[in-house]
């Protein structure tokens, strides 16, 4: 079902019809550009009447023409050349999608959708609380809690750190086996661990050395807090990331999708700082990545093989984030595992240096350097591409979380 509307800019007076397709999910927060001064409307759609509720900004009901029609998915991505028309009576543009993703994935994600609604509207708020508890390390708490609403069997466990990361990841487990395909499961989480703790499990005295270096340079009782911390981040937001999910129904991680789709659920400073704070805690966590595969295939955490970059451990624990991506690049296995998602240059642009951000096209320009020669050069992401990185990203800390429980529990 298609609803409209027309939305009225409260600094330049311009109108914008509203074409939504409804979903089963909302409210959900909605970004839409101004044709007329550039600004980003911001509002929620809903089942109630009104629909639309964007707080500073008037909407009516009735249809008019205008110069700006914007097309409203809070579930998929806007193919936008076949859905951004103002053509009131033609037959949903938003089927376009199925050009993007075939229409058996497209039910696979329905259906996987529903069961999270129901899951995340039931038990939600019980997670948030068990993430509370673990990062005040309240562990007795925790276990009760975890136990009480998900009916996790706590029997015999031990109120500790490392016990409870085995509870954390059977939660973190129940809420991404919607957010996460079992084609990523297979080619990312779980191939990370087989060539990795899972080789070395029984090396307990090179395990509890490795420990014990890891921890000159990080802490990882605090890392793990930290990881907790985007997590709770990412499902606050997760409504809002489902256009990005469905793409990976498609099971291909490294498609650019560019001009081809946008997305409108997000701006660019939503998801600004979420890029940034997964890109440094991935980047430290990565370190144990390192000191797992040295140790795995050639029997020495210090031992980086033919990565001359890194004489021992500490090198690497010593180079700044954006150079430890590049190292990152010469190892196949991690290089596939990250694929685009530590990019240090989109990092330093939106980070450090400036980032210019065009709501009506959603292109990022970002200027990754310093020099002088090349400052003013920049380069371009569109933001469907950056929200596929930082949803990537966030699967990524659920899975650092899983394999430092592992770690941590063997070293004990």
């Amino acid at each position: 079902m298609i609803i409209g509307g027309i939305v009225t800019c409260s600094t330049c007076r311009h109108k914008i019809r509203l074409r939504h397709q409804v979903g089963v999910i909302h409210p959900v927060q909605v970004r839409i550009a101004c044709d007329g001064c550039g600004k980003i409307i911001k509002g929620v759609v809903d089942l109630q009447d009104p629909a639309f509720n964007f707080p500073n900004d008037s909407v009516s009901q009735d249809y008019e023409k205008t110069t700006q029609t914007v097309s409203i998915s809070t579930e998929f991505p806007i193919v936008i050349k076949s859905t951004n028309q103002d053509i009131p009576f033609q037959l949903t543009p938003f089927l376009a999608i199925s050009d993007i993703i075939k229409l058996d994935k497209i039910m696979l994600y329905g259906a996987s959708l529903s069961f999270f609604k129901e899951l995340y509207d039931a038990k939600y708020m019980h997670l948030i609380t068990c993430f509370e508890l673990f990062e005040n390390k309240n562990w007795k708490y925790f276990l009760s809690e975890s136990n009480k609403h998900f009916g996790i069997p706590i029997s015999g466990l031990n109120e500790d750190l490392e016990d409870c990361t085995q509870i954390l990841a059977i939660l973190n487990k129940a809420f991404f086996n919607f957010l996460n395909t079992k084609f990523y499961e297979a080619e990312f989480n779980d191939k990370l661990s087989l060539n990795t703790i899972e080789v070395v499990n029984g090396k307990i005295p090179e395990l509890k050395n490795l420990k014990a270096e890891i921890q000159i340079y990080i802490n990882i009782e605090s890392e793990l807090i930290k990881g907790v911390k985007l997590i709770e981040k990412f499902l606050l937001n997760i409504y809002s990331f489902l256009p990005v999910i469905v793409l990976s129904y498609n099971d291909d991680f490294t498609k650019e999708f560019k001009d081809e789709i946008g997305i409108s659920t997000f701006e660019f400073l939503d998801l600004k700082e979420m890029y940034i704070e997964q890109f440094a805690f991935l980047t430290r966590i990565s370190s144990i990545y390192f000191g797992l595969i040295n140790l795995a295939e050639r029997n020495d955490y210090n031992d980086f093989g033919t990565i001359r970059d890194c004489a021992q451990l500490k090198d690497y624990f010593n180079k700044d984030n954006g150079i430890k991506k590049d190292i990152i690049k010469k190892h196949p296995l991690l290089n596939d595992y990250f694929l685009g998602t530590l990019d240090s240059q989109i990092r330093n642009g939106i980070g450090h240096l400036k980032t210019v951000y065009e709501p009506k096209t959603q292109l990022i320009k970002y200027f990754p350097y310093k020099d002088a020669a090349r400052m003013n050069v920049h380069k371009e992401i569109y933001l469907i591409d950056f929200a596929y990185q930082v949803y990537q990203q966030a699967l990524k800390v659920r899975d650092s979380l899983e394999l430092v429980s592992k770690f941590i529990n063997l070293t004990k």
